[in-house]
């Protein structure tokens, strides 16, 4: 940093002195390329910068980012598969009187969006026929895609 200031101080005294020494009708093309240089001199460390690879690193950026993605999606599921099972066991216990816990798969599509309940597993008290049809009609199975194990 210090010879940085340095070489602006040494190019700008360089530009006063050689704006007095020119003579008159010189004076003005004088200070045009002493202006330059003492640009020049001001920009330099610029060029050193773009030189290096201050980029070096974030190669894995767009990996990072679809991994994060896919992270999320997992963490939507996971948390929605958590209130599918929580709905479903109040729902019943509150329609029904029957005391149950299930255990539901979710439906990703090839895009990684979720598209629904894809199947129930109900653990506990036996299902009627009627609290069955309650639960496809709310989560959109068919029967024979709510297990009672």
């Amino acid at each position: 940093m210090k010879a940085y200031i340095m070489s602006i101080i040494g190019a700008t005294l360089l530009a006063a002195m050689a704006g007095i020494l020119a003579p008159e009708k010189w004076r003005g093309y004088v200070q045009v390329v002493t202006g330059l240089v003492i640009i020049s001199c001001i920009i330099a460390p610029v060029s050193s910068v773009v030189r290096s690879d201050i980029f070096s690193g974030f190669e894995s950026v767009e990996e990072n980012i679809s991994d994060g993605e896919a992270l999320q999606s997992e963490l939507v599921k996971k948390q929605l598969k958590e209130r599918v099972d929580a709905d479903l066991a109040a729902r019943i216990k509150k329609e029904y009187g029957l005391n149950i816990s299930s255990d539901c798969s979710i439906r990703v599509n090839e895009e990684g969006e979720i598209e629904g309940v894809e199947n129930v597993r109900i653990y506990g008290d036996k299902l009627t026929d009627r609290a069955r049809n309650r639960i496809c009609e709310v989560y959109g199975l068919k029967p024979y895609e709510v297990v009672y194990e």
